[in-house]
């Protein structure tokens, strides 16, 4: 592997680690808010982040038009918040994350579909590994269908939307060839999510503290902008599914983070599925580099 491709890895990594930081925090926040709304002053404070870097770099865009890639991820960022609190309405927190994070599965089904993107063996072998590390990781707590199976549809939807944004937004960074060129297509992708959002707020009873404000504050900059930007830098380098893959790892780090900051117990399944998890990450760069390797020692 590549150093541009190792350090794309390590961008991802860092990204899922503000991830699964954010799932402890949206739990401290939704004591006093709805999911919706903590999802909106996300957004918000992530998109004025990353508008206050763009114009303190200098860097001119535009917000339109939009191609068509850029729209699918609009609108799976925008159905994957309203699938996934809706659904975590009516099933489990852990039902939940099982089953959002079966985005990469149909990450993969996407690109055979369409063909936007070749699939190697290697990227069903890594999914596959992955979602049985999800599984592991959270077997204890899950029960599908125990509460009803309509939490856990929706929550289904949530997967195949959350795979709508990655597929959507892959293919957009693709085209882009600075940094700054991946802010703004960022930029242009959750603006539009933001202002579609907006009228939950006031769906539910608002009330805000001074110390919710400081941890939206901290959501907003850290886990949406910065997160999603490092994200997108990860996604210039890497393959669509090691993209996809690379958000799984939040799984990991939000158990760790449990454990560390809420005292919660950490099983042996827990490891073997974070164990399988990271495994499924590097695995599709291993086999190319050891392809790579075996067709440069083959004579001509």
């Amino acid at each position: 592997m590549s150093r541009s491709y190792l350090f794309a890895l390590f961008m991802g990594v860092v990204a899922a680690f503000l991830l699964g930081m954010n799932s402890v925090s949206v739990r401290f926040l939704t004591s006093d808010l709805h999911g919706l709304q903590i999802a909106v002053f996300r957004l918000w404070i992530g998109c004025t982040t990353i508008f206050a870097l763009l114009m303190l770099s200098g860097y001119r865009f535009r917000l339109f038009p939009y191609d068509r890639y850029q729209c699918l991820a609009i609108a799976g960022f925008t159905l994957n918040y309203i699938t996934f609190h809706i659904g975590l309405e009516k099933t489990s927190a852990t039902n939940a994350m099982v089953l959002e994070n079966t985005a990469p599965f149909f990450v993969l089904l996407f690109l055979v579909i369409t063909r936007v993107e070749s699939v190697r063996w290697s990227d069903g072998v890594a999914t596959a590994m992955a979602l049985a590390g999800v599984y592991l990781t959270v077997r204890q707590d899950l029960e599908v269908g125990a509460t009803g199976l309509e939490g856990d549809i929706w929550e289904i939807g949530a997967g195949i939307s959350w795979a709508m944004f990655i597929v959507g937004s892959a293919a957009s960074v693709k085209k882009t060839r600075s940094s700054l060129d991946r802010m703004a297509v960022l930029l242009k992708i959750l603006l539009p999510c933001g202002l579609v959002l907006t009228p939950s707020l006031f769906f539910y009873p608002l009330q805000v503290t001074t110390i919710d404000i400081s941890v939206l504050l901290a959501l907003g900059v850290f886990s949406t902008a910065l997160c999603y930007y490092l994200w997108y830098e990860a996604m210039s380098e890497v393959s669509t599914v090691t993209a996809s893959l690379l958000i799984v790892l939040s799984v990991v780090f939000a158990f760790v983070a449990a454990f560390f900051l809420l005292g919660e117990t950490v099983t042996p399944d827990m490891l073997i599925g974070a164990t399988l998890i990271v495994f499924a990450v590097v695995l599709p760069g291993l086999v190319d580099t050891f392809a790579s390797k075996a067709d440069a020692k083959e004579p001509d």
